[in-house]
């Protein structure tokens, strides 16, 4: 790959290569937009088919295809009436606000596909070839004196930096959308059929410059561009959540100040500053990371870390930033000052993390990050620092690989999914994997195009060996499970709607099961079920199994989840970033002494009182999913993802799940279907989204925890972990989400040890 030339700065560029990207003129055609419009609408959504790209709450819609259309093809002038499709409609003025024209507002509302049409004239004085600009939300398509000029009725809006993304679709620019058009002197038609998307229906426009096309077009990707006129660095795109890295080789210091800006327009990803490097994994990093679950608590962290060699990126401290916003679509500040072995961090002028670490001396510096694309930008980078001698870089990619695929054969052109880890016995551990088509949060609704394969190992995770599959979706069993006696699986389900548990045995590792047997509840269940319990008729209390641990004592303990359906909705404008009730929460568990036939009354997992040995309120409503591990001396601690809170949920039992402590702040957040799991010495490994693909280790029970370390760079965790063997946890995970996510699924063997976490790969 070789050392790239910037000007007169030397950078080494990972893993993709680039160099000095020169922009056009800022100067724009002299010509003037108009700003009376003729609007004609709206149609009723049955005008337009949208197919949803997503089947998740984001339910962000990707493609419109109208099903009527008006007669536009060859006009050359603005009617008073149009027809689309079976309607006629009168024209109506509107006049473009400051580069705006809002449907919503202007038809009193709107619902996701419905279309309008608007057009303007636009005077020409001599021949000119003009840059449009313009964004829409979430569909227009473009005609000039009568010729279809543009559309993206495919995609929508999803173009420009910073992108207009599910997380951003109310937020549209005059410049999401460039395309040009040669104009001859005169009068000139513009027709734009914009299709209402959920959030908002606004169409902004106006003239651009080839400047503006450039910076809003998707610069090529896989190349680093180094914007040199505007001072900005933008990262490649890798296809994939990809961790890219940017070194300045010709530039080495010992103490340094580094200050910048720094945009990320997705809520998820991680930006930030390396100082200190010997190679391209032995660095500093003073890093903004990120991931979805934040925007909700409207929750910013920075993070000071660094790389050791292994592929891990270990923080030596993170912290949540006060007075920091957390919006897309603004440039924040980044400092970071390094004088001997203390390190100091600012966020937006707001100090931050500090630390004392004296690993690594004078070092290169340079930006690193990691996204699924051009989310993340570096502008107006400052470097003053005095410059020392150092040894030859050793350049190119010298980035640890901690995980192997265990299974990169299966199925290649579709994607995995370790389903279940389950350790049938100290000497075997069972592996389910479903395989199917597309990406990994918009699975097939079709069954048959799923598979599922059995697989065990009696080597710690090492390796594995089929034992059955393909076989059809409906042979996994989707419940929880634990071995009730040698060489036995039962699975358990929770039926709300009946009011038992659902048990099945399986004798031959989870191929065949049983007939049901009902596990029936004993005790006050009543007060879980109970409609209405918030006072409100739209609201349902629903309550599900939210996960199965096999005590010491040979007690079962289930742990619930008592959420009330359709809260979110009652909230005016409800939406990802409002600070109030999502569907909430409360945690509770149920024992069973018999091996699942009978089951007690549900005991709240948060001793919610003021005074302790009062009667405890309601639990708290901010749980979501709660791992559970029982540590060798016999407490049970619980670990939280919130709904809302910018830290997890943290609460323990010392009797064996019949009374829990008040659940407290964890030091750290996370999400993403997270793990945890105790190991025979006693160590606490949580294993969750954030930052990265983050692991957070406890060698006193859960009483401290260490600053994290991201184990892969992956945005979404909802893998596996067990314990493999005595103090080495096995976990698989999907590398990413979404449709950035490669087919195999990736495994890690991880010693955990006071100092840290190890990385065994296939020792």
């Amino acid at each position: 790959m070789g050392l790239t030339r910037i000007g007169d700065e030397t950078w080494d560029l990972v893993p993709s290569e680039g160099g000095e990207t020169l922009l056009p003129t800022d100067a724009k055609a002299d010509v003037e937009f108009p700003t009376r419009w003729r609007v004609f609408g709206p149609t009723g959504v049955d005008a337009t088919t949208v197919e949803w790209s997503e089947a998740t709450d984001y339910t962000y819609h990707k493609h419109a295809k109208p099903l009527v259309s008006a007669e536009v093809e060859g006009l050359s002038e603005i009617p008073q009436t149009l027809a689309i499709g079976g309607q006629t409609f009168e024209r109506r003025d509107a006049d473009m606000t400051d580069g705006a024209l809002d449907f919503g507002a202007l038809f009193g509302g709107h619902e996701a596909g419905q279309q309008a049409y608007a057009m303007a004239e636009m005077e020409v004085e001599r021949e000119t070839e003009v840059v449009f600009g313009a964004g829409c939300n979430w569909w227009m398509q473009w005609w000039i004196d009568g010729e279809e000029a543009f559309e993206n009725l495919a995609a929508g809006n999803t173009q420009g930096f910073p992108f207009s993304t599910k997380f951003a679709i109310n937020r549209v620019s005059a410049t999401d959308h460039c395309f040009r058009r040669k104009l001859g002197a005169g009068k000139h038609l513009l027709v734009v059929r914009a299709i209402s998307g959920l959030t908002g229906w606004v169409l902004r426009a106006g003239i651009a410059s080839p400047r503006d096309e450039t910076l809003c077009a998707v610069l090529k990707p896989n190349r680093w561009h180094f914007l040199t006129e505007v001072n900005e660095i933008r990262p490649p795109e890798a296809g994939r959540w990809s961790h890219t890295v940017a070194i300045r080789t010709d530039l080495c210091v010992g103490d340094v100040t580094m200050e910048c800006e720094f945009l990320r327009p997705e809520s998820r990803g991680n930006v930030g500053l390396i100082f200190g490097a010997q190679d391209s994994d032995h660095y500093y990093w003073a890093q903004i990371p990120g991931w979805a679950q934040l925007y909700r608590a409207r929750a910013q962290y920075a993070a000071i870390s660094k790389t050791e060699g292994t592929g891990y990126i270990r923080n030596l401290k993170i912290q949540l930033m006060h007075n920091v916003p957390l919006h897309g679509n603004i440039w924040r500040t980044l400092k970071v000052e390094r004088r001997g072995s203390v390190i100091q961090m600012w966020v937006n002028g707001v100090k931050g993390p500090c630390v004392h670490d004296d690993t690594y001396g004078a070092g290169r510096i340079g930006v690193a990050g990691y996204s699924g694309s051009h989310n993340w930008a570096i502008r107006n980078l400052k470097i003053n620092g005095q410059p020392v001698d150092a040894p030859p870089w050793p350049e190119g990619d010298r980035r640890g690989k901690p995980y192997f695929e265990p299974l990169a054969d299966l199925n290649p052109d579709e994607l995995q999914h370790a389903f279940r880890l389950f350790k049938l016995s100290d000497d075997e551990i069972l592996m389910v994997v479903m395989t199917w088509p597309g990406a990994y949060n918009k699975p097939s609704r079709n069954p048959e195009d799923f598979g599922v394969y059995f697989y065990s190992s009696s080597d710690g995770g090492r390796s594995w060996s089929l034992y059955a599959g393909p076989l059809p979706v409906d042979a996994r069993r989707t419940g929880q499970w634990f071995v009730p006696e040698p060489g036995v699986i039962r699975d358990v389900t929770f039926d709300q709607e009946r009011g038992q548990f659902s048990l099945h045995d399986s004798v031959d590792k989870g191929l065949t099961w049983s007939e049901e047997k009902a596990g029936k509840l004993t005790g006050g269940w009543e007060e879980m079920f109970a409609e209405n319990a918030l006072g409100v008729s739209k609201i349902t209390t629903l309550v599900g199994i939210a996960g199965l641990t096999a005590l010491q004592d040979g007690t079962v303990m289930a742990q619930l989840s008592r959420s009330y359906g359709g809260a979110s909705k009652i909230m005016p404008n409800g939406g990802e970033g409002s600070w109030g009730m999502s569907n909430g929460g409360q945690p509770h568990c149920t024992l069973s002494s018999d091996q699942g036939l009978t089951w007690s009354n549900p005991i709240p997992m948060d001793y919610a009182a003021q005074h302790y040995g009062d009667r405890s309120e309601a639990p708290c409503t901010d749980f979501s999913e709660t791992p559970v591990a029982q540590l060798p001396g016999g407490r049970i601690v619980a670990i939280c993802r919130p709904y809302l809170s910018p830290f997890m949920w943290q609460t323990h039992s010392d009797d064996g799940g019949k009374s829990w402590r008040m659940a407290c702040y964890a030091p750290f957040s996370g999400a993403g279907g997270p793990k945890l799991v105790a190991t025979r010495s006693g160590y606490l490994a949580l294993i969750k989204r954030g930052p990265g693909l983050g692991l957070n280790i406890s060698v006193d029970g859960g009483l401290n925890w260490d600053e994290g370390t991201m184990i892969d760079l992956c945005t979404s965790f909802n893998g596996q972990a067990i314990e493999a063997e005595p103090d080495v946890v096995l976990v698989a995970h999907p590398e990413g989400m979404g449709e950035n996510c490669r087919f195999p699924f990736r495994m890690q063997r991880i010693r955990i040890t006071p100092d840290g976490p190890v990385s065994l790969g296939t020792e």
